[in-house]
């Protein structure tokens, strides 16, 4: 009875230490944070420059659209992740949603994290990414979206000790981590059309924070609801995200045209499409035609750096 006890006791305490590291990592706002107890912290991660230029807003040539650089208004959520570096336990998980920030005066806050943690070794992860699916982190190493979804996402992943000689403000710089295929359509949408359906055997819908890669080149399926008020409409543009297993990849893709009770309307191949990480393949033509060749249409990719696209390039 008395070991029996001593286990009890040992493992109440492991408990209670493992709340505590949970619960002490908190997100502050505002001004006048109350000291933190002694052996921990507070710690402000900001992405400074998270308003990277994403896909949608390319053009046919390189663009800066004038928007202050810290409104938020090209990803949707920005999400942190603290882990412990020695374990790989999850101490902390924090999301900024932009519907909650909208007010100017809140912008700044939009893209700051304030927390407070135990002193220690950790592993920071720092995802801005937009839609509306849920982003499930099972671990470093494997992070997904509802239904096989892949959004448009932005990483930061590194490791860093803290104590009482840390810097207490953090500026994070964020990467994009997806390619994208684009198909552009030069005739109109038929009337009947309900979604285009993009499927390849490359990439993958799970992203591995510690590589920015994907860790199991999968495939992906996925759909794009047509709205009933864009039918007719000529110029119509549809992308399809995918995580990549390395930084440059070739493969094919079916694209097609769905009609009601997902009813094959039309269907085209694109063979040898070059997909690279933080670029975007483009492909422009006829789609909803029996007699165009896809070989023989123009394909190009748009690279970006810095917070610019570059011109288009053509292959």
């Amino acid at each position: 009875m008395y070991y029996l006890q001593r286990l009890r006791g040992l493992f109440l305490l492991l408990a209670s230490a493992g709340l505590v590291l949970f619960a002490s990592c908190q997100s502050e706002e505002g001004s006048g944070v109350a000291a933190a107890p002694e052996g921990q912290g507070t710690i402000t991660f900001s992405v400074s420059n998270y308003r990277q230029v994403s896909f949608d807003d390319l053009s046919s040539s390189a663009t800066t659209r004038a928007v202050p650089s810290d409104h938020p208004s090209t990803l949707n959520h920005l999400l942190i992740v603290v882990f412990d570096a020695e374990t790989g336990q999850q101490a902390c998980l924090l999301q900024h949603d932009q519907d909650d920030y909208k007010e100017e005066s809140r912008w700044e806050a939009y893209r700051q994290f304030s927390l407070t943690l135990p002193y220690g070794h950790y592993r920071v992860l720092i995802l801005g990414f937009n839609g509306n699916r849920k982003c499930n982190i099972a671990s470093l190493n494997n992070i997904s979206w509802e239904a096989d979804y892949v959004p448009n996402t932005f990483l930061y992943c590194e490791d860093f000790t803290f104590n009482k000689n840390t810097n207490s403000n953090q500026e994070i710089t964020l990467r994009h981590v997806v390619s994208a295929f684009r198909i552009t359509t030069e005739d109109a949408l038929p009337a009947d059309l309900k979604k285009m359906r993009f499927a390849t055997a490359s990439g993958g819908t799970v992203l591995d924070a510690a590589t920015g890669y994907t860790p199991q080149s999968t495939g992906r399926t996925s759909e794009i609801v047509v709205p009933a008020d864009s039918l007719g409409n000529v110029g119509s543009s549809f992308t399809a995200y995918l995580f990549l297993p390395e930084n440059e990849v070739s493969t094919s893709y079916t694209v097609q045209a769905l009609g009601k009770s997902d009813k094959v309307l039309y269907e085209k191949r694109f063979s040898d499409v070059p997909l690279r990480i933080n670029v975007l393949t483009m492909w422009q033509g006829k789609f909803f035609e029996e007699s165009a060749d896809v070989e023989e249409q123009k394909v190009g990719v748009s690279l970006y750096w810095d917070t610019q696209w570059a011109d288009t390039l053509k292959l």
